[in-house]
């Protein structure tokens, strides 16, 4: 089992809502081209007016950048000796905390690789790391004949939060006693497969990037662009043309990634499937008092914008991850699924790691309120100054610990003069996490913080959504608490109890935690802006 966890865990390193009134008898919004757009008030401080500013899209300019630790001018690799491994695992446990190895697999580890020599060990093309395939490439390889070993019948992966696990190449989850004895009778078997040359390996590194991703959410141009990267690799080896930067250069380029400075900050981009949506986004740094804190928010336009037209805010809270969702819901507009809408997604500063859950903690459940505060009294009525919004039909998403404050934002939006969305759409809040939990006030949120004490109705329209198979994949947080759909079905109950007619729930067949975002937000999307007849 040792070879496999050696090899994954060096990729896992650098991979470390409408108000009642406007309801059509079907539930559908039908006044979103009819509606004149109601005025926010604007509670910006003349500091955040002044450094509000709108210009082109930028995302691409920060994308994966490593700070100039590896040069952007071809192929490099970092070759390992024995003496470089025997580093590595000296400071194994150090580094990897979450999964730690014992000392007699360190052992076992230092004495199968005392004696390589200039191993393969990462790879860089235009300054990207590149993992995939290159345990099947050595540095003197011709591009003749070649012999690989075939997928392994296990994979090993992570839950995101240094929960290690097992499962088969169909998905099914096993212990680590089942992986080793399915790992053990495969390489009993001498699973390897012979190539004449390089070409006839092609087909076999694309089914192997695409085996890495299986069971993931990867846009396939993300997989198109590894395995064109990789062929990349390949072909330096084999025409000698690769250049080579010393150990520890990965470390450094991983360390530079995930810092919060504006050089190495990195969103999860579709880039071919963003650059067809260039032309029609626009990137507003917005900075806000009390937060101190510069907000990336994009506006995506729908096809045919008009300036003379009232269109509702589709707004999508951890730009980090659901800008790129834009691409897909405007071709929903393009393709006449769905009628025109703004497609707003509010994201940090580049120079802020939104994927770090430190960061959207402190936005979504410490500093909640007065995240709230700034999209409900600036952001909102700032955007309704460039644009003619219709308030009463526009949404606000959010998943996750976003989920959590969408669920927020919605039981306290009674607080507020200003009134910016009707539909609300709670994606698997986590009210289990130890990320949301210290910032209750012990079980007001199951109250849904007073709402209904301050009020007898709600007039928002809300959806709840999880997936099917995400419960298991958060186990070891619950506790005495909820877990996820528990929560979900725990929160349906409370509302229809306060007579709520309004919120309805869904829970995606055959996806965790995450899988069914873009099929709910594309759907949602349909249902709530349905297309003009």
């Amino acid at each position: 089992m040792l070879r496999i966890t050696a090899a994954v865990l060096s990729i896992a390193l650098l991979m470390s809502t409408a108000s009642c009134s406007s309801l059509s008898s079907d539930g559908s919004n039908t006044s979103s081209q009819k509606a004149a757009a109601a005025s926010l008030t604007n509670h910006m401080s003349d500091n955040e007016r002044s450094r509000a500013t709108v210009g082109k899209l930028t995302v691409f300019e920060h994308e994966q950048s490593n700070n100039g630790i590896v040069s952007s001018d071809g192929v490099y690799l970092e070759l390992w000796d024995g003496e470089d491994y025997e580093d590595y695992y000296e400071h194994f446990n150090e580094n990897n905390p979450y999964y730690p190895l014992t000392d007699e697999e360190i052992a076992e580890s230092l004495e199968s690789t005392r004696d390589i020599r200039d191993e393969i060990k990462y790879a860089f093309v235009d300054g990207d790391v590149v993992v995939q395939t290159l345990d099947m490439l050595d540095k003197d390889y011709d591009g003749g004949k070649i012999t690989v070993y075939a997928l392994e019948p296990v994979m090993m992966c992570t839950d995101g939060q240094g929960n290690m696990g097992y499962t088969d190449s169909d998905g099914n989850k096993l212990t680590e006693e089942e992986a080793d004895e399915i790992l053990k009778k495969f390489y009993e078997q001498d699973p390897t497969i012979e190539f004449s040359d390089f070409e006839e390996l092609k087909p076999f590194l694309h089914e192997s990037i695409e085996y890495y991703y299986s069971g993931l959410d990867i846009p396939s141009a993300e997989i198109e662009h590894d395995y064109e990267s990789a062929v990349k690799v390949w072909e330096a080896v084999i025409n000698k043309t690769y250049k080579t930067v010393p150990y520890g250069t990965a470390d450094k380029w991983v360390k530079a990634r995930n810092s919060d400075s504006e050089e190495s900050c990195v969103w999860e981009i579709d880039h071919d499937r963003i650059k067809e949506i260039e032309p029609y986004v626009r990137e507003y740094n917005i900075y806000d008092d009390q937060l101190d804190t510069n907000f990336v928010v994009h506006v995506t336009l729908p096809p045919d914008f008009r300036e003379d037209r009232s269109y509702p805010a589709y707004v999508l809270t951890d730009g980090v991850w659901r800008f790129n969702n834009c691409a897909d819901l405007r071709e929903a507009m393009e393709e006449g699924r769905a009628d025109d809408v703004l497609l707003v997604s509010i994201g940090y500063d580049y120079g802020i790691n939104g994927m770090d859950d430190t960061n959207r903690i402190k936005f979504f459940c410490d500093r909640c309120e007065e995240f709230l505060t700034f999209i409900t009294d600036d952001l909102m009525p700032y955007l309704g100054e460039e644009y003619s919004i219709d308030y009463e039909n526009s949404t606000l998403f959010g998943h996750s610990l976003g989920g959590t404050f969408a669920h927020y934002a919605v039981f306290n939006s009674d607080k507020y003069e200003n009134q910016p969305f009707g539909n609300y759409i709670i994606g698997s809040p986590a009210f289990w996490s130890p990320g949301f939990l210290p910032y209750t006030d012990g079980d007001e949120f199951k109250r849904e913080y007073g709402y209904f004490d301050r009020n007898k109705t709600i007039n928002k329209r809300i959806f709840i959504c999880g997936g099917e198979n995400e419960d298991p994949v958060y186990d070891a947080y619950y506790g005495e608490n909820d877990s996820t759909l528990e929560g979900i079905k725990h929160l349906m109950e409370r509302l229809e109890g306060y007579g709520v007619t309004t919120a309805e729930s869904k829970i995606y067949p055959d996806s965790e935690h995450y899988q069914y975002i873009p099929e709910m937000l594309t759907e949602m999307l349909e249902k709530y802006y349905p297309a003009a007849k």
